[in-house]
């Protein structure tokens, strides 16, 4: 639903796709508060943007369960 894909590390990629709105959307996390990334091309294929969210042992699954409902919102009004 938010572009979420299971990931065999502790790095967790959310699926974006445009480089603005990835950045946007990283920016936006960012300022209420989550560790996020952008992560765009070169890094990453051309089409493929994405966030990059590192959990730790130190993020409370309330935090993630945060992280996404803030996500889904942020998506929902077009960021």
């Amino acid at each position: 639903r938010c572009g979420i894909k299971p990931s065999g590390s502790q790095i967790l990629p959310v699926f974006v796709g445009d480089n603005r709105r990835a950045m946007a959307l990283a920016t936006a996390l960012q300022g209420r508060g989550f560790d996020v990334r952008g992560i765009r091309p070169p890094t990453v294929p051309e089409g493929t943007a994405r966030l990059r969210v590192s959990l730790t042992l130190n993020v409370e699954t309330a935090d993630i369960a945060d992280m996404i409902e803030t996500l889904a919102e942020l998506k929902r009004i077009n960021i």
